[in-house]
């Protein structure tokens, strides 16, 4: 029974410290300070968020998006985006010729999102019609989802597989 106990308990923290992890890896949008504002050309990805969240900048300047978690993000939006994984340190350029506003989201961390404002910004409607010119720079393979995801299973084995022995032992 003091076994049980013990297994219950780790398997119960490793469960907590997964759903912490998660919980900040999915903070996003307004981040873990709220929304943020920035005018230039750079959006940084740090800590699952999109920095800043609102972007203001005028139509032609080249937009530049730099991973700085060690985890993959990408950058998602409609007629426009990167979908392929970005990797620590990768980039993505794009730049829009026409004002609007622009969305974009992470599609791996819910919440992960924010906007980019050219000039004086646009309505809803206006902005699917709008032109935009899109080039990627050279990335890295992007596979930390792999690593992470692999620990997850270990984890969950060896979770598993202790509270079945106990089971055993136990006559169950």
């Amino acid at each position: 029974m003091k076994r049980t106990r013990r297994v219950a308990t780790v398997v119960a923290l490793g469960l907590t410290g997964t759903l912490a992890g998660i919980t900040a890896a999915s903070a996003g949008g307004g981040c873990h300070s709220g929304v943020t504002e920035g005018r230039g050309t750079r959006i940084e990805m740090v800590d699952a968020c999109f920095t800043p969240t609102t972007l203001f900048a005028e139509a032609g300047e080249a937009i530049t998006f730099v991973n700085r978690d060690d985890f993959a993000h990408n950058i998602t939006a409609n007629d426009w985006g990167r979908f392929d994984d970005l990797g620590l340190g990768d980039r993505y350029s794009t730049s829009f010729e026409t004002d609007g506003i622009y969305a974009y989201a992470c599609s791996y961390h819910p919440g992960m999102s924010g906007s980019i404002v050219i000039g004086e910004g646009a309505s809803g409607a206006d902005v699917a019609a709008q032109p935009v010119t899109a080039s990627a720079v050279p990335t890295s393979g992007g596979d930390g989802w792999v690593a992470a995801g692999a620990i997850g299973l270990l984890v969950g084995a060896a979770a598993g597989a202790g509270l079945a022995r106990v089971r055993r032992q136990a006559g169950e």
